[in-house]
């Protein structure tokens, strides 16, 4: 049986502590994604010691050995994500690197070696595809995403007017044209299975939204 939490702990111990490298990608100093997440689940018990380290391809061959398919609202601790298409997804046409929540990831990236971040805007892809290990012996009393965890980023136009906005859940940002419309809703998609809310509504509600993203954050 394999634990979920050695294989985030791997990755925990090295965060900030090694580079990215495609190269040099066995360690002990340098990492790539796909070679970070195979010693990860080495140091987890999912796959033997001595294991090849191999790459996005490579995992997408594990699906329905070690890797069981999920969509993206069942993702929770421990899950892992591949992005990139099967059979072309080796080098930089791929990524993968681990769920430490539904909305944040453990990765290796290039230029900052193993980091922390959401999930959102970092995982690559499209596509990406989603999976839950096969015999881990604490994945199963993990809890699954709570309700509040579901991001407020949505598309936003006001009745009349032509101009669409991108609202975070933080920041309002206008788009120039529909081809970055696209683009941020097929992350968004990739990321959670459906195509991003867009919300029509008048130009006093959008002068609310604005007042609330300018608001500042009182301590708690």
């Amino acid at each position: 049986m394999g634990k979920i939490e050695s294989v985030i702990n791997w990755f925990q111990i090295r965060k900030g502590k090694v580079t990215y490298s495609m190269t040099n990608r066995y360690g002990p100093n340098s990492y790539d994604c796909s070679s970070a997440v195979y010693y990860a689940l080495m140091q987890g018990g999912f796959v033997a010691e001595g294991t090849f380290p191999g790459n996005t391809e490579s995992l997408y061959q594990l699906e329905g050995k070690l890797l069981t398919p999920i969509s993206r609202g069942e993702v929770r601790r421990g899950d892992i994500f591949v992005a990139g298409i099967k059979g072309n997804s080796s080098g930089s046409n791929g990524h993968t690197g681990v769920f430490l929540s539904n909305q944040t990831i453990i990765h290796c990236t290039g230029g900052r070696g193993i980091v922390e971040t959401q999930a959102s805007g970092w995982i690559g892809g499209p596509p990406v595809y989603f999976y839950r290990l096969k015999g881990s012996e604490d994945n199963e009393g993990t809890s699954k995403p709570k309700k509040g965890e579901t991001t407020m980023q949505c598309f936003y136009q006001i009745k009349g007017n032509p101009g669409i906005y991108y609202f975070d859940g933080k920041n309002l940002t206008g788009l120039n044209d529909m081809d970055e419309l696209n683009i941020l809703n097929q992350i968004y998609k990739a990321n959670n299975d459906n195509d991003m809310p867009r919300i029509i509504t008048d130009g006093a509600w959008f002068k609310r939204l604005v007042d609330m993203a300018k608001r500042p954050v009182n301590n708690v």
